[in-house]
């Protein structure tokens, strides 16, 4: 029998907001009974590997800190490789910046570098946020999801960019689910706005560039011919698909509703289903060069 290993997305696959979706916990346990392989493939940033296995053992989700390759561990890999010696200047939740801090990289928020009343109410004009108003003037601009970004954040980010900064993004999801059938504006929604104004090219760290599927090569030695991507996400989870030449399972129960009549280039799935327990039911159809 071979084995494979899936590439499971979180919001939308695993869980919704704070709710664990029905099937998830059991799901994992059927591919590790089978002898299976499971990592957790996700664009959130806002929390580390560590934490974010911890979070979800908490909801019956089992999985360890070595089989979490998110966009947070993406963004301090990536940084550490490319821009050791810069300074950066973060929009992000608190451990994105902890990410980054513990690999000794030089790190920023708009905090350290804007005084209070700046941030509270900046006003319409550039001269609070000009390079000789600033102790620092960062030449990295990292963007994840961040639930204090405002105008002051924003203005500062955008004017960095203006004068030369790189604009580097955990990911660029534009939305992403809640609980009940209800979305949120995703880190994507604030990457457009910068690289609206600015002009500026975005490199983008998290799915659908294959950045996520090399970690997992690497770190669990696991070959792309025995890759499964398990997502919710068209743009982002079937498409890495596609981008890395593995196979994909479209669920239905988050972004994408539905199936739709005609698929756009690079984001038609292998398969469909509406839950993880109908994956499990149709296992041994879909993956016959696993089945036992």
């Amino acid at each position: 029998m071979r084995k494979l290993h899936f590439l499971l997305d979180g919001d939308g696959v695993l869980w919704r907001g704070s709710e664990t979706l029905p099937g998830a916990p059991e799901f994992l346990r059927f591919l590790r009974g089978r002898g299976h392989g499971a990592s957790l493939v996700s664009n959130n940033s806002s929390r580390r590997r560590e934490s974010l296995a911890r979070r979800l053992a908490g909801r019956g989700i089992e999985l360890t800190a070595a089989d979490v390759f998110n966009s947070n561990y993406l963004a301090g890999r990536y940084i550490s490789d490319h821009h050791a010696g810069d300074d950066i200047l973060v929009l992000g939740q608190d451990e994105l910046v902890q990410e980054l801090k513990s690999r000794s990289l030089r790190v920023h928020r708009p905090e350290d570098l804007l005084p209070p009343d700046v941030l509270a109410d900046p006003g319409l004009g550039i001269t609070p946020f000009t390079s000789d108003r600033l102790s620092i003037n960062p030449a990295v601009v990292l963007v994840g999801i961040d639930t204090s970004v405002n105008w002051a954040k924003v203005v500062l980010a955008c004017r960095l960019i203006e004068d030369g900064a790189l604009l580097v993004a955990t990911n660029r999801d534009y939305s992403f689910p809640a609980e009940g059938d209800y979305l949120l504006p995703g880190n994507g929604a604030v990457v457009d706005v910068l690289e609206g104004v600015t002009g500026a090219d975005v490199t983008t760290l998290g799915k659908p560039e294959i950045h996520l599927v090399e970690l997992v090569e690497r770190e669990k030695r696991v070959a792309r011919d025995s890759m499964v991507v398990v997502g919710d996400r068209l743009e982002t989870d079937i498409e890495l698909a596609h981008n890395a030449g593995v196979r994909s399972v479209l669920v239905l129960t988050g972004i994408t509703p539905q199936p739709l009549d005609r698929w756009q280039e690079n984001q038609e799935p292998t398969y469909i289903v509406r839950d993880l327990p109908e994956l499990a039911e149709r296992f041994d159809e879909f993956f016959a060069d696993a089945a036992l």
